[in-house]
């Protein structure tokens, strides 16, 4: 359901200035204390590239059409 202000959530409540509403779609954009450009998932020992949209491009990339993703990691 579309809202007309975004919800904050645990993470924003906590440190608003290190997790933008973008967080973790765009690995190219770095968190202010990590790098987002490669993740250990769960099971799996060796980091892997972080692909774009968590790997649901296909998917989800439509719903930041004209959206700045480097400005709002």
């Amino acid at each position: 359901m579309f809202t007309e202000k975004q919800p904050v959530n645990t993470w924003q409540d906590s440190a608003p200035q290190e997790y933008g509403f973008y967080s973790n779609v765009n690995p190219t954009v770095d968190h202010p204390r990590w790098s987002q450009a490669t993740e250990r998932r769960i099971g799996e020992f060796l980091k892997r590239k972080t692909l774009m949209f968590n790997g649901y491009a296909d998917q989800v990339a439509s719903m930041y059409t004209g959206l700045d993703l480097k400005k709002n990691y």
